[in-house]
């Protein structure tokens, strides 16, 4: 289990990895339950300042470790689950470290590839078999990549993928007039016109929230583009010591399972992450002024700032429920409606269907066939307007 302390001075790393830790445990677990085969492929893993050993705080070592716990769970319960994990990583003082890596781990498939992780990418396509789920954790030390390059990968069936998105680079880059990185920034964004909509928000006097909006969203409309994705989200790393997004986690997913586990697990990382923002600011502080007392007491008095966005946020899910729901005669399933409401907006199923349930008391949404004493719709459910 990732731990804050292995993280001292990189306390953005621990809130990635608390919600790929969180994420990767529930992914795996059940996609072992209806897959013979599960390959993990990391195509920058490094290690990269790692606090032990053991590799506990790396996203390859959080990977094993829940490739390893899905195999022994399911293997008590009768059933044998081929796990892999395909490490790439092009540096040689970090390959030296993770070639290493196999022999901790008899129980999983682990193979190293000492390459550009582009070029390996040809080879660990080829060998992972048609019918094994695969999840792709793309994790680049820079931002200059080529989104295309990546269509193969992207594309493939059973999968999902999670790609570190730095939007703290990606942000400045964009406003930049160098025609080489205005290329750059096109290959890793090539579609949701974000240069137009840019220039039309700075008209109006774009704060950094409306930039990242704008980015975010074409690059998540680029990943479901190139790779037919039904459900496209992502979750914000903030700088430690300010509120500005370092980077964000943008996850893609075909299945409305995915984007319920997502949501589930983050919610649970921005809570971790709070906590550990505020108690690297007290530390901050302290070392500049020696008064930890007086800035621990301002941080308990000081507003809930992310209880403040997920009010918002739930809100803003229950406008787009309703924006959703077709006008009678017409009608929808259920079943259909939520994941677009999770893939929009940082809610968790269960409070959509809270929302759904209370809007369904005030007669603004229609189910016909709800049945006595449910509390929640079914996924079943027909629903209009």
């Amino acid at each position: 289990m990732v731990a804050i302390h292995d993280y001292q001075g990189r306390e953005q790393a621990y809130v990635k990895h608390v919600f790929l830790e969180r994420y990767l445990e529930r992914l795996v677990h059940k996609t072992a339950s209806r897959y013979d085969r599960i390959v993990y492929v990391d195509g920058f893993a490094g290690p990269w300042q790692s606090a032990n050993e053991q590799f506990q705080d790396t996203s390859f070592g959080i990977a094993l470790r829940a490739l390893r716990q899905a195999k022994a769970t399911w293997k008590t319960n009768g059933r044998e689950v081929k796990m892999s994990a395909y490490l790439v990583e092009q540096d040689s003082a970090a390959y030296d470290r993770l070639a290493g890596v196999a022999t901790r781990y008899p129980d999983v498939e682990v193979k190293t590839f000492h390459h550009d992780f582009l070029k390996a990418l040809p080879a660990i396509l080829e060998i992972i078999p048609s019918q094994a789920f695969a999840f792709f954790f793309i994790d680049p030390k820079g931002w200059r990549f080529r989104l295309h390059d990546l269509a193969k990968m992207l594309q493939r069936d059973h999968s999902e993928v999670i790609f570190n998105f730095m939007f703290d680079f990606i942000n400045r880059a964009a406003s930049m007039k160098d025609s080489a990185i205005e290329q750059g920034v096109d290959e890793l964004i090539p579609y949701g016109g974000w240069r137009k909509k840019l220039e039309q928000a700075e008209e109006r006097g774009a704060t950094s929230e409306d930039r990242k909006a704008i980015l975010v969203d074409a690059f998540g409309e680029s990943l479901a583009k190139i790779g037919s994705y039904n459900y496209v989200a992502e979750t914000t790393v903030l700088k430690p010591l300010s509120d500005r997004a370092l980077y964000c986690l943008c996850y893609a997913t075909r299945h409305p399972k995915g984007i319920e586990v997502f949501r589930d697990c983050q919610l649970k990382a921005l809570h971790e992450q709070a906590k550990a923002r505020a108690a690297t600011k007290v530390k901050h502080a302290e070392a500049i002024t020696g008064q930890r007392e007086i800035f621990e007491s301002l941080h308990e008095m000081a507003p809930n700032v992310l209880e403040t966005k997920l009010s918002a946020a739930r809100r803003m899910a229950e406008k787009t429920l309703l924006e959703l729901t077709p006008a009678a005669p017409a009608s929808a399933k259920y079943a259909h409606i939520w994941p677009q409401v999770l893939a929009k907006h940082i809610v968790r199923l269960p409070d959509v269907n809270r929302i759904a349930a209370r809007l369904r008391t005030e007669q603004k949404i229609i189910f016909p066939e709800w049945e006595p004493g449910k509390r929640v719709p079914q996924p079943n459910y027909k629903m209009h307007k």
